[in-house]
C-alpha cells in the first residue's frame, strides 16, 4: 500500500519487522507500506497523515519521555510568553477524541510524560481523563502537567481530579512575583497572583504534588529569595522550585526591552537564590541557560533542557568538554544576548 492510499487525518503506529513497515491503528488494523523511508521511522513511532499526505510524527519512540499537547489558547497572556497573542487566540482543533487515540497509541514503558498547551485546563473537566488514560496506558512514567494554576482556584473543579491525586502526576505551576501586583503584570491577568496561590493551596490539598517554576526576567530577577519566601511560608509541602532562561520569541521578543536581562547580569542573584533555596530545604533546578554561565559547584541542579530542534551554540563550544552536558542557547535568544561563552 502507498501513503497515498492510507486513511487521512488518522493516527497509526510504526511497526518495524524485518525490515518492513507497517502502520497500525487503535483497532489493531494494520497496512504494509511500500513507498516509505524506513530509516525516518522508529518502531512504536506515532504518527499522522494529512490531507496533503505530510507524514507528521508526534511521537519519536527513541525517546523515553512524550508530550501531550492540549491546546495553543491560554486563559493569561504573560508578557514573556514564547508564544504570541494571535497563536494563543487561534482556533484549538485538538479534540478530546484526538487526544485519547494518541494516549492509546504511546509505549507503556515511557519514563516521562508532559502534558502541556496553551493552557491544559481549558480542556476543562475532560482533562481528568486525559491524566487517567495516562496513567493507565503507562506503567512508571512520572506524568508532568504545566498550567498557571489559575482555574483549580475553583474549588468544583479541583476537587475532579481526586482520582490522580497520590499517584504518579504533578503539576508545575510559576509565581511570576512575591507581590500580587508584579505578579499580575506578567501575567498579563489581574487577579492571576491570587487566582493562582488559591489554586495551588487546593491542589496540595488532595493532595496532588506541586512544583513551582520561576521564569527569570528584568521584572523578577532581582526578587528571587522574596519569592523563595513566599513559597517556604504559605507552602510547605512544595520542595522542588525550577528557574528558567528565557526563549525570546513571541510576547517575549515583543516585549524584549521590558523582560529580558543578559546571563551576567542575573548570575549572581540566581547563584545566590540557588544557595538560598538549599539553606531553607528546598531542591532547585535551572533550565534553558547555558552551563558556562554558572560557577561549578551549582551544576548540580543544571539540567539540559531546550528541544534539540531550538538548540544553538556559539563557535567557541566547539572546544568546550562540557558540551555535551550543556543545554547552549534557545536560537531566538542567541540572536538577543552579548554573552560569550567560556569553553571549558
Amino acid at each position: 500500500m502507498r501513503v497515498y492510499e492510507i486513511e487521512k487525518n488518522k493516527l497509526w503506529k510504526v511497526s518495524i519487522r524485518d525490515s518492513a513497515l507497517a502502520l497500525v491503528d487503535t483497532e489493531g488494523e494494520t497496512c504494509q507500506i511500500d513507498d516509505a523511508e524506513i530509516e525516518s521511522f522508529h518502531h512504536g513511532d506515532v504518527i499522522e497523515i494529512d490531507d496533503s499526505m505530510r507524514i507528521i510524527k508526534l511521537h519519536d519512540a527513541s525517546e523515553p519521555s512524550a508530550l501531550v499537547f492540549i491546546t495553543n489558547q491560554c486563559n493569561s497572556n504573560c508578557i514573556m510568553c514564547p508564544d504570541s497573542e494571535a497563536r494563543r487566540m487561534k482556533e484549538n482543533t485538538i479534540t478530546t477524541d484526538f487526544l485519547m487515540e494518541y494516549i492509546t497509541l504511546l509505549p507503556s514503558d515511557l519514563m516521562h510524560v508532559d502534558v502541556t498547551g496553551g493552557e491544559p485546563t481549558l480542556l476543562k473537566y475532560d482533562l481528568v481523563r486525559v491524566l487517567e488514560a495516562l496513567l493507565k496506558q503507562t506503567e512508571i512514567a512520572d506524568i508532568q502537567m504545566l498550567t498557571n494554576g489559575r482555574s483549580f482556584a475553583v474549588d468544583s473543579y479541583t476537587k475532579q481530579f481526586q482520582s490522580v491525586a497520590d499517584k504518579r502526576v504533578y503539576i508545575e505551576i510559576p509565581i511570576h512575583a512575591s507581590t500580587a501586583a508584579v505578579h499580575d503584570v506578567i501575567a498579563g491577568i489581574p487577579g492571576a497572583f491570587e487566582q493562582t496561590i488559591r489554586g495551588i493551596r487546593n491542589l496540595l490539598s488532595l493532595p496532588i504534588k506541586v512544583n513551582i517554576r520561576i521564569v527569570v526576567s528584568k521584572l523578577n530577577y532581582q526578587n528571587l529569595t522574596g519569592i523563595v519566601d513566599l513559597i517556604r511560608d504559605r507552602f510547605p509541602q512544595i520542595t522542588r522550585i525550577n528557574f528558567l532562561g528565557l526563549e525570546l520569541m513571541g510576547n517575549a521578543f515583543h516585549n524584549r526591552q521590558d523582560v529580558w536581562i543578559e546571563y551576567s547580569d542575573i548570575k549572581a542573584p540566581l547563584e545566590e537564590c540557588i544557595e538560598y533555596c538549599v539553606s531553607h530545604g528546598f531542591e532547585p533546578k535551572l533550565f534553558n541557560f547555558p552551563l558556562c554561565m554558572f560557577d561549578k559547584k551549582y551544576w548540580y541542579c543544571y539540567k539540559s533542557s531546550i528541544t534539540e530542534h531550538k538548540i544553538r551554540y556559539q563557535p567557541g563550544c566547539d572546544i568546550c568538554g562540557e558540551r555535551k552536558d550543556c543545554g547552549g542557547f534557545f536560537a531566538s535568544t542567541l540572536h538577543n544576548t552579548e554573552f560569550k561563552v567560556q569553553p571549558i
